[in-house]
């Protein structure tokens, strides 16, 4: 196969989807029809495609850190074609999201004091779970799987041992052991309780006690932690408020390294300062990469690394602040994060193994109530599913992420 031709056609989509997907969710532009985008470049995941790629995959050496080039271009073909045929479902539930107003009922939920309407506004949220995307979610799901049987894997699983370059069944264990090494934290529900159920969630997230500790302005924040740590920024910083503007944090990759943007909407709070420092470290990341690496060096790099260095400079959002509450709730939050990833992991196996099977609808409400110490509802057991499994690669960097605590570690992690 001719790797350089291909590379080619990766990077324009790449190009043309990231910038199609910084423009409606920076609120530049409300056009969005990935569908189209796809369609365009369907020769970057097309069947010769990956078929030549799986050949050209197959006959790398598994042994040869930092290379394997081929395996990095064929997860990309891979992940583009289920990126294609879930691409109607994903926008319609984009659109039913919206349209319920999830993301203001979430909102809502973390600023409610009194414990009678939080259970009032949660059960409008699984109300909206249940009526409108759970049946998206089971399309979306079933496409995967039929989508993995046409393109020659005999399972999902096989699929995702390609992509992943690990035995699933490995990546269960894993999971199942870290369960099984730690307990569920006890989580500062705000009140001067702990939290006792999923729904109080948004509200330890926001964390509205700490405001009074965190910086009035997060970006001048980010800015002081680059010049103290001695990186250069080389990334387009917009913080400007805007109608249609994504209220969390995301880093988009036009070009990689010289048209990286960190888009950020403030709207206070410790999640938001730690979601403006972990897109950050994505970008900061990517802007460092050299001019003329290939493709997959520049846009590709191994998912697990690339999340350890956003782990690790999200962890510096509260550097220097001294305050033994805030320590505890981080830690806290850092022990369920990785609890819920474990969980989330097995469950997500199940699914691809036996797609929207209504027994894994209990199964995953007890799985997470273990897993979180907390009350939890089975109604989002569709909507949380992730067939790409994306918790194997969180958990690979949650782990690897405390390597990087020194700062000439992470500074060196960052521009290397």
């Amino acid at each position: 196969m001719d790797l350089d031709a291909y590379r080619a056609r990766a990077q324009a989509l790449a190009t043309d989807l990231n910038r199609a997907h910084h423009r409606r969710f920076a609120g530049i532009d409300g056009a969005w029809d990935p569908e189209s985008l796809y369609a365009h470049h369907a020769a970057a995941y097309d069947d010769a495609s990956i078929a030549a790629l799986r050949e050209a995959a197959a006959a790398e050496d598994p042994e040869a850190a930092g290379t394997q080039a081929a395996r990095r271009l064929l997860r990309f073909a891979i992940e583009a074609r289920l990126g294609r045929v879930t691409a109607a479902t994903d926008a319609e539930r984009a659109r039913a999201e919206a349209e319920e107003g999830l993301a203001e009922l979430t909102t809502a939920l973390a600023a409610e004091p009194e414990l009678g309407r939080r259970v009032a506004l949660e059960e409008q949220r699984l109300d909206i779970v249940t009526r409108r995307l759970t049946p998206l979610a089971a399309e979306g799901l079933e496409r995967v799987r039929a989508e993995t049987r046409a393109l020659g894997w005999p399972s999902a699983r096989a699929l995702l041992a390609t992509l992943h370059g690990r035995d699933p069944g490995a990546l269960a264990a894993e999971a199942e052991a870290l369960l099984r090494a730690t307990d569920p934290p006890a989580l500062d529900g705000g009140d001067g309780g702990p939290a006792a159920a999923r729904l109080d969630l948004p509200r330890v997230h926001r964390a509205a006690w700490a405001d009074a500790l965190l910086p009035a302005d997060p970006v001048a924040r980010l800015r002081a932690e680059l010049q103290a740590l001695g990186l250069d920024e080389r990334f387009t910083i917009d913080a400007a408020p805007r109608a249609g503007k994504s209220p969390r944090a995301f880093c988009a990759a036009v070009g990689v390294p010289g048209d990286v943007h960190l888009v950020v909407a403030p709207r206070g709070g410790l999640a938001d300062l730690e979601a403006l420092f972990h897109e950050a470290g994505h970008a900061l990341h990517l802007a460092h990469r050299p001019a003329g690496a290939s493709f997959e060096d520049r846009h590709l790099t191994e998912r697990a690394a690339a999340e350890a260095l956003a782990f690790a400079f999200e962890a510096r959002a509260t550097a220097g602040i001294d305050d033994a509450r805030l320590a505890a709730h981080r830690d806290a939050m850092a022990r369920l994060r990785m609890r819920h990833l474990a969980a989330s992991l097995l469950h997500d196996l199940d699914l691809l193994d036996a797609g929207p099977a209504l027994t894994l609808r209990d199964r995953y409400a007890r799985r997470m109530a273990t897993a979180t110490g907390l009350t939890w509802p089975s109604a989002p057991w569709l909507v949380v599913a992730d067939p790409l499994l994306s918790a194997a690669d969180y958990l690979r960097a949650l782990a690897r992420a405390r390597a990087l605590a020194d700062d000439a570690a992470l500074v060196g992690a960052l521009t290397g």
